[in-house]
């Protein structure tokens, strides 16, 4: 599952309203006409952390293997993939 803070943009220790106000801005910037998918994964994500106990709930229980989608998102947007060295090749493929 896709971290729901990292979806509604808040941090970990965030609170009740911080969270809320977070949800009702992602879905404004999103309604489920323009992007369906979007606005469903807010929804879901709001749905996990909305209040204390589903809070502590998900952090207690929640380990779920991350997607491909959760891997390609936490990696940041100045991320650029270079060629590597050819140290580093060699190093990789066991030569000596």
């Amino acid at each position: 599952m896709i971290d729901p803070y990292r979806v509604l943009g808040v941090d970990l220790s965030a609170d009740d309203e911080t969270i809320r106000a977070a949800y009702l801005a992602a879905i404004r910037e999103s309604p489920p006409e323009r992007d369906r998918e979007r606005f469903e994964s807010v929804r879901a994500a709001y749905e996990t952390i909305a209040d204390p106990r589903r809070r502590i709930a998900h952090s207690l229980f929640d380990r779920s293997q991350p997607t491909i989608d959760d891997l390609l998102a936490a990696v940041s947007s100045d991320f650029a993939p270079r060629h590597p060295t050819d140290r580093r090749l060699l190093r990789i493929l066991g030569a000596k």
